[in-house]
């Protein structure tokens, strides 16, 4: 190719003229090029080489335009095959030990933790869509510590703070690294949780039913509570897989559909153990909120009938486990007591009740509030209540951040939420567990809960990737 240039060129050319002949000559070929796909000119500089040797200027300068791998941004090369490929297994192993919290930090904690470090040294980066979310969850870190100062005792407060901090960080981390590679991540994530809950079941029910050492059984021995140390935590951390599952039998066939019905059965039966009235709650306004989201998004009339096919069998399924606990094992007694609308220490005076009343009274005349962990001191008992919790122990700058941060969560969620999609069952499922834990928040403190943080993450992740799923279309167009 050079020897054809060569011989074509005006005769009596000098080597300055010559050098200018090949630079116009480079130019010619660069512009003739530049439509064509990258590996033509690749091929062709290659070819260049082979034939005339790296030394020619024409080759020479073919190499200063050859096209050079893109440097890519931190998100690009962690969602790279080779990068998930390791990081994938960080994260199934991760939320496969989430269930167990008996002690802390707990090993979750400290993957999460070491995770965090790691990532953000080898580049990762906050993502700018969820900009706004860290700048109100900054305002909510910011409030529980100027709270913490202004308690009067800062090292009653230091734990918490510490804890709220932790929640921050982590629902930071997921939020990032989902974000980066949906599609990877997300089923490596579902993998984890189920792995954690059905041994957090088993564990549960074996505890329960006296068959481990007392160890291992919870300190309440009527409940069943598994890894965890408290039941009312326990059982709402099952309830996103148990919608993750709902979601896999209406999309399963053959013996794949009889494991997912085995693994539900399993699930349920830790549910009603566990005898958390918040936790029933929790998970029937999601299962509501996840079958209405599921039949308003289905397009054709035999999915709809298919919905309520499954509906139906996931329901009598529910019920003739309940009913076999209820009448054929010592689980009888404590349901009865259990399935009560309120106990006596909801509705008594200092109770449950009364106390969220004297923190709603006492917001207003603490606007800085009286320091994380300092509520049980202050009121008595602790308000029951996560928006009353976060409020009067963080002051109203915490309150109004994380309020915020919670609205636009679930708006940025719901705008999303029917659309055509490839994480479109992922994000139904998230938003109607994140539905459920919020409602079951006005009658428990679930501020520290980890499953929390991590659904707020989940649906940050899916929103921000369902915006770049539908802007890609677009973005190829006008190039």
């Amino acid at each position: 190719m050079h020897l054809f240039f060569l011989r074509c060129r005006p005769q009596g050319i000098g080597q300055t003229s010559r050098e200018a002949y090949e630079v116009q000559l480079i130019h010619s070929f660069y512009l003739g090029t530049a439509g064509r796909a990258s590996g033509d000119l690749e091929k062709r500089w290659r070819a260049g080489v082979q034939r005339h040797g790296e030394g020619t200027g024409l080759v020479r300068k073919l190499a200063e335009l050859r096209p050079r791998p893109p440097l890519l941004a931190p998100q690009q090369i962690l969602a790279r095959s080779e990068h998930p490929r390791w990081f994938s297994g960080l994260v199934l192993l991760t939320m496969a030990v989430s269930s167990i919290v008996l002690f802390e930090p707990a090993p979750y904690d400290l993957l999460v933790l070491s995770s965090l470090g790691a990532m953000f040294l080898m580049g990762l980066r906050v993502p700018r869509e969820i900009h706004v979310a860290v700048f109100l969850l900054a305002l909510f870190v910011v409030g529980n510590f100027a709270a913490s100062a202004a308690s009067g005792n800062p090292a009653m407060t230091a734990r918490p703070l510490f804890i709220r901090t932790y929640m921050v960080l982590s629902w930071l981390l997921f939020a990032c690294v989902l974000t980066a590679s949906p599609g990877a991540m997300f089923r490596v994530l579902w993998q984890g949780y189920t792995i954690a809950a059905l041994l957090a079941v088993v564990w549960g029910n074996l505890g329960y039913f006296g068959l481990l050492p007392d160890a291992l059984r919870g300190p309440n021995l009527y409940r069943a509570s598994g890894p965890f140390k408290d039941a009312n935590v326990y059982a709402p951390f099952l309830v996103p897989v148990a919608l993750y599952t709902a979601a896999r039998i209406m999309n399963s066939r053959g013996p794949q559909l009889g494991y997912e019905i085995v693994k539900m059965i399993i699930l349920v039966s830790g549910l009603l153990l566990a005898f958390s009235r918040g936790a029933w709650l929790n998970f029937l306004f999601a299962f509501t909120i996840f079958m209405l989201l599921q039949f308003a998004s289905a397009r054709a009339l035999g999915d709809k009938v298919r919905l309520v096919l499954v509906a139906a069998i996931l329901a009598l399924t529910a019920a003739s486990v309940v009913t076999f606990m209820v009448t054929s094992t010592t689980a009888g007694q404590q349901f009865a007591a259990r399935t009560t609308l309120f106990q006596e220490y909801d509705t008594a005076r200092g109770g449950r009740f009364d106390t969220q009343g004297q923190a709603l009274r006492d917001i207003g005349a603490k606007p800085l509030g009286v320091g994380p962990g300092m509520s049980a001191s202050w009121l008595g008992l602790q308000p029951h209540n996560l928006y009353l919790h976060v409020t009067i122990e963080g002051g109203w700058i915490a309150g109004i951040g994380f309020v915020l941060f919670l609205i636009l969560s679930l708006t940025r969620g719901l705008s999303r939420i029917t659309g055509q999609w490839k994480h479109r069952i992922d994000l139904q499922v998230v938003f109607a567990a994140l539905s459920g834990t919020l409602l079951q928040s006005f009658f428990i403190d679930s501020t520290h809960w980890r499953h929390l943080w991590l659904l707020l993450a989940m649906l940050w992740a899916l929103t921000v990737a369902f915006d770049r799923e539908r802007a890609a279309p677009s973005t190829r167009h006008s190039v």
